[in-house]
């Protein structure tokens, strides 16, 4: 599992694949260039 942060609406994406065409689900921005990470566990 990756996720990516939203430089426009500051939300997080998750996704199960790190390459690939990404956008916001939340306000549609183009995530692709954004880094991946992987999420912090608790």
């Amino acid at each position: 599992m990756y996720v990516k942060q939203c430089p426009e609406c500051k939300k997080k994406s998750y996704s199960s694949c790190k390459k690939s065409e990404w956008n916001c689900p939340h306000c549609d921005h183009d995530l692709s260039v954004e880094e991946a990470q992987r999420p912090k566990e608790d």
